[in-house]
């Protein structure tokens, strides 16, 4: 998602894009994470390729967040994690407040 469209919407809306195969994977996501998307595919029995995309716009909506390894990198096969209702909330806030105010993204971004 852009800058804008979190100006302009509520953590309502975001809930509202989460249904069917987005649903299912974050239901997967919340039960076998974290994990990797090859992993989570082999724990719904789905192809990767209809798994990845998924988590990927888990990921943008704010709901999922890719974990760093144990020295705090990520690597190229990285696991995922679904985020609290909690965690994603605040995020969203976050991002929504660095798009109303750009300067407060320059400051919390570094």
């Amino acid at each position: 998602m852009k800058a804008i469209d979190y100006r302009d919407c509520t953590f309502r809306d975001i809930q509202a894009r989460l249904h069917g195969d987005r649903a299912s994977v974050l239901e997967a996501l919340q039960l076998h994470g974290p994990a990797t998307t090859r992993d989570l595919a082999r724990a719904m029995e789905w192809d990767i390729l209809s798994v990845r995309p998924r988590v990927t716009e888990l990921v943008q909506l704010g709901l999922a967040e890719l974990v760093p390894d144990a020295d705090g990198r990520t690597c190229r096969e990285g696991s995922y994690r679904a985020l609290s209702t909690t965690e994603a909330e605040a995020l969203f806030h976050w991002r929504q407040q660095a798009a109303q105010d750009p300067q407060t993204e320059l400051n919390l971004a570094d």
